[in-house]
């Protein structure tokens, strides 16, 4: 079977500049790639997100509810809440402890609607299989 080298998530906007804001300066995603219409930002390792300018994209922005996930891994669950709470990011739910599925977690909503995860594993199997060591 090919193999595969990265993966990239895209986005896409009605206001590409709100985005480029939202995950420069309050995610601090570093930007791999700039192409005008599209950034690309390494979120970790070769995890990548791309955000577009639906004028210029294949897909259009949200016109509701998202309907995709995304979800950052991290060690530091707490750390990211109180990060986006004082940057006045949406946060759509609590802190979450789920001994039944061994995370911790919460929800947000970047500017236009796309809803993220931020979760910490509590299994020290999977913190190894997704990077938390």
């Amino acid at each position: 079977m090919p193999q595969l080298c990265s993966q990239i998530t895209f986005f896409y906007y009605k206001d590409l500049e709100r985005a480029r804001d939202f995950y420069e300066r309050i995610m601090g995603f570093e930007l791999a790639d700039d192409q005008g219409t599209c950034r690309i930002y390494r979120v970790q390792g070769t995890a990548f997100l791309g955000i577009v300018d639906e004028n210029h994209g294949h897909c259009s922005a949200p016109r509701g509810e998202s309907d995709v996930l995304v979800t950052l891994v991290t060690n530091d669950v707490k750390g990211w809440w109180e990060h986006l709470l004082k940057e006045g990011v949406k946060i759509t739910s609590e802190l979450l402890y789920k001994p039944e599925i061994s995370i911790e977690a919460f929800f947000f909503e970047d500017p236009e609607g796309y809803a993220l995860e931020v979760q910490s594993f509590l299994k020290p199997e999977l913190r190894k299989a997704f990077g938390q060591e």
